[in-house]
């Protein structure tokens, strides 16, 4: 049985192979991502939230050598869960992954446009700058705030087209995991168009 995630907007099916036996250890558990099988393990770290990422590429399938030309690696993570959402902070950027239900995203996916849609604090932190003001128009993926979580600064993007019509805090702010940093109100994309 495999699971639907999105991965910073993008979709992926997962699958646990629990056929391929590992050689790696305690913990390690085999997954197949887009058809691409790997071993992966999860170490706590000794810091609130540090994790550390041991993936291993299969061999013999159809991994092989991952992109960057590397058999095995090892990476520093963060981790931080909002119910259904995962914040994992990996080289300097902040993904989202969340499993996907497919019937909430049915009923998402028909339910009309123009909504506002609230980005919230994916962990405690403090805001070191703000890029936008209220009432500005932003395309998807420009620069809203800074933030600094675990002294790691994350730069919070638009997810889509939109207007700030909230911003929750100010520069120097502390807030809480779930704070509405910033509310953005979908652009009515038929305005403006020639007819």
């Amino acid at each position: 049985m495999g699971y639907d995630f999105e991965l910073d907007g993008l979709a992926s099916l997962v699958h646990p192979t629990f056929d391929l036996e590992s050689t790696r250890g305690l913990g390690t558990i085999a997954l197949s991502i887009d058809g691409r099988r790997v071993e992966a393990a999860l170490i706590p770290g000794s810091q609130s939230c540090e994790y550390f990422l041991d993936v291993h590429p299969d061999l013999d399938g159809i991994g092989g050598i991952d992109a960057r030309g590397e058999l095995d690696r090892r990476e520093r993570v963060f981790v931080a869960c909002d119910g259904d959402l995962v914040f994992v902070h990996l080289r300097g950027c902040t993904h989202r992954i969340e499993a996907i239900n497919a019937l909430v995203k049915a009923q998402k996916d028909a339910a009309p446009s123009g909504g506002d849609d609230a980005l919230r604090a994916p962990m405690p932190g403090v805001v070191v700058d703000v890029a936008v003001t209220v009432g500005a128009e932003v395309e998807a993926g420009a620069l809203l705030l800074t933030i600094e979580s675990m002294k790691l600064q994350t730069a919070i993007v638009a997810p889509t087209a939109g207007r700030v019509v909230e911003l929750g805090l100010s520069a120097g702010s502390s807030f809480e995991q779930g704070a509405v940093l910033v509310r953005l109100e979908g652009l009515d994309t038929e305005e403006g168009e020639p007819q």
